[in-house]
């Protein structure tokens, strides 16, 4: 291989490399967000609606007079 050209790819990888570099410095410096505490919320909600009280009426109509009942 030519001795420039790989001078110029060497160069180019290190710059790469330098970006990638405080691509990931930048990223560690941002406060990080608790993905499980907001997963448990979120099951936490779902849980409470689906489970109420027994006693609740159901949201299904009633099928009185229907004309297609088997």
């Amino acid at each position: 291989m030519n001795t420039i050209s790989s001078l110029l790819v060497s160069a180019h990888q290190d710059a790469l490399l330098a970006e990638a570099a405080a691509q990931r410095l930048a990223k560690a410096s941002k406060p990080q967000v608790d993905r499980s505490n907001r997963l448990a919320d979120a099951a936490k909600s779902l849980w409470s609606l689906l489970s109420g009280p027994a006693e609740r009426p159901n949201a299904l109509p009633t099928l009185t007079n229907y004309p297609y009942r088997g």
